[in-house]
């Protein structure tokens, strides 16, 4: 009988420490120390989670957004994009945003660091008429052809004050599964496409604007967590046949 509750004592903690790998621990990233347009994003700080399933964001802003939208570009896979030279989509203002094009003549563009090839984008603005952030997928296209993903689920809304914004969107929306990684980095962008040298997880060189180009210089990358490990399975079905051979003695 000791040895029998020894197993079984060995199994739950093994249990316990694969259930403590589905929920992962916080990831911070923080604006470049820009304040050029009040420093919203420039002093701002992002955090990630996950559950496996479902990554969830939180970003605090460093002063008001004034009207203007937060991008976050992300590498899923082998990525896709090195540039937003070919995105010409100003169907609305978020995707004037992703796409950083207001139209003819008004166009800004970001050259994205090396090693980092963007396929999807979030955009986000809580106020200014949007109140809405969601997931496109990034191609070179024209009005309203960039693909909608999904909401994600922006909170609060009605006012783009200094504050703490939360957002959620699924691993599926970008292509990923537990335990898989994406890269990132994001800026600000006015609803006409025009660039701010505010920008999170990395930062900028050249000139913002419609008609001037900036440089990404760094990025950041964040782990989903992993599927719960074989172990636990086995422990739970190795459990459930010391409980079954207790109940015969």
């Amino acid at each position: 009988m000791k040895n029998t509750n020894t197993i079984i004592g060995t199994i739950i903690a093994a249990m316990a420490v694969s259930v403590s790998l589905s929920a992962s621990a916080q990831s911070y990233y923080y604006g470049n120390g820009s304040s050029a347009w009040n420093g919203a994003i420039g002093n701002a700080t992002l955090t990630l989670t996950d559950n496996g399933t479902t990554i969830f964001g939180s970003m605090t802003t460093g002063g008001p957004l004034q009207g203007n939208a937060f991008v976050l570009y992300l590498q899923t896979g082998l990525g896709g994009f090195s540039s937003t030279s070919g995105f010409n989509d100003n169907g609305d203002q978020l995707r004037s945003a992703i796409s950083q094009y207001g139209g003819v003549g008004e166009q800004s563009i970001l050259d994205f660091a090396s090693g980092f090839a963007p396929n999807y984008a979030i955009a986000l603005q809580p106020d200014s008429g949007i109140n809405f952030g969601g997931v496109w997928q990034l191609a070179n296209v024209g009005a309203n052809l960039l693909p909608y993903v999904d909401s994600i689920n922006l909170t609060p809304t009605g006012s783009d004050v200094a504050g703490t914004y939360n957002f959620s969107f699924t691993l599926a929306d970008i292509g990923l599964s537990a335990g898989e990684s994406f890269e990132l980095f994001g800026l600000q962008v006015s609803q006409s496409g025009w660039s701010s040298p505010e920008a999170l997880g990395g930062t900028l060189t050249g000139s913002s604007g419609w008609g001037g180009t900036q440089t990404e210089v760094g990025y950041q990358t964040y782990t989903t967590v992993p599927e719960p490990s074989s172990l636990a399975l086995c422990g739970l079905s190795g459990l459930a046949m010391l409980l079954a051979v207790r109940r015969q003695k």
